[in-house]
């Protein structure tokens, strides 16, 4: 079990435990379940109230099928080689506009980690 707090959720990087698409609609309404969201299940979208932990019930010794958790977020690193030929791994970053001043050093290769498995991340073209 992992407790969200409200900054998490107001990031909308969550999501229902059943997997459904989910809305983040309000977090800082009244009461015990001040969190409102919205989710699309196999009967169309739903709307529910959950606690400012994302959960379902007040209960919170058990997991709950509508109980928010984290969208795993993939992390990317940069593969670098030195002039003298020996490879290795740059810190990881999050992949938005990652700029890294690198002097004598060349990429080569991005690479994106998620969920345990690492792939290469292959240049885009902007052409249309």
């Amino acid at each position: 079990m992992t407790d969200l707090t409200i900054e998490e959720i107001k990031t909308g990087k969550v999501k229902v435990r059943a997997g459904y698409d989910t809305r983040i609609l309000a977090t800082d309404l009244g009461g015990m379940h001040p969190v409102c969201i919205a989710f699309k299940g196999s009967n169309g979208w739903k709307i529910l109230r959950l606690t400012e932990k994302g959960k379902q019930s007040l209960q919170e010794d058990r997991d709950y099928e509508y109980d928010l958790v984290r969208i795993p977020q993939p992390q990317y690193f940069n593969v670098y080689q030195r002039p003298n030929g020996d490879e290795y791994i740059g810190k990881f970053h999050d992949g938005a506009d990652y700029l890294l001043a690198v002097r004598s050093k060349t990429i080569l290769g991005t690479y994106k980690y998620l969920d345990g498995e690492i792939t290469k991340v292959e240049e885009s073209s902007n052409a249309d």
